[in-house]
């Protein structure tokens, strides 16, 4: 498995989660104009709310994955890792880890590949190490085997 293919597919998964939540935000700010043209009173008012609270909550996730987005453009895809460190691809047994973004699984090349950030607890315990060493985890040890 390529470390490009992974990223790319990553990548691809967070511009498409931003257009759909960029369409959503549209739709909920053009709904909001529609209720502002009501004159119901108090349900107007309560209405106008929950759409305004609904919008900021988008307007955040909107910035996290723009953040995202740009933790994973500096990451240097030629780099080659002797440890586990950003941007590294390590396969542990029968898992891939992508050390970027806290993600969770991706499928990549009808492989599981899981992205993790390493901050994350289980991206500290392995954070430094190398190939061959032992990772355990939550009273399950890996051995990494190769790291990208």
């Amino acid at each position: 498995m390529l470390k490009s293919s992974v990223h790319e597919a990553l990548t691809q998964n967070l511009l498409q989660k931003h257009t759909d939540l960029t369409a959503i935000q549209t739709d909920a700010s053009d709904g909001k104009s529609n209720d502002a043209k009501s004159s119901a009173g108090d349900k107007h008012e309560v209405g106008v709310a929950m759409v305004q609270l609904e919008q900021e909550k988008l307007g955040k996730q909107v910035q996290i994955i723009e953040e995202q987005l740009t933790l994973l453009s500096r990451i240097d895809l030629s780099k080659n890792h002797v440890k586990i460190s950003l941007g590294s691809l390590v396969q542990c047994e029968n898992q891939w880890y992508y050390f970027s973004i806290g993600h969770g699984l991706l499928q990549v090349e009808n492989e599981a590949v899981f992205c993790l950030n390493p901050q994350a607890p289980l991206g500290k315990e392995m954070l430094g190490k190398a190939a061959g060493e032992l990772v355990s985890f939550q009273g399950r040890k890996m051995v990494i085997q190769s790291i990208f």
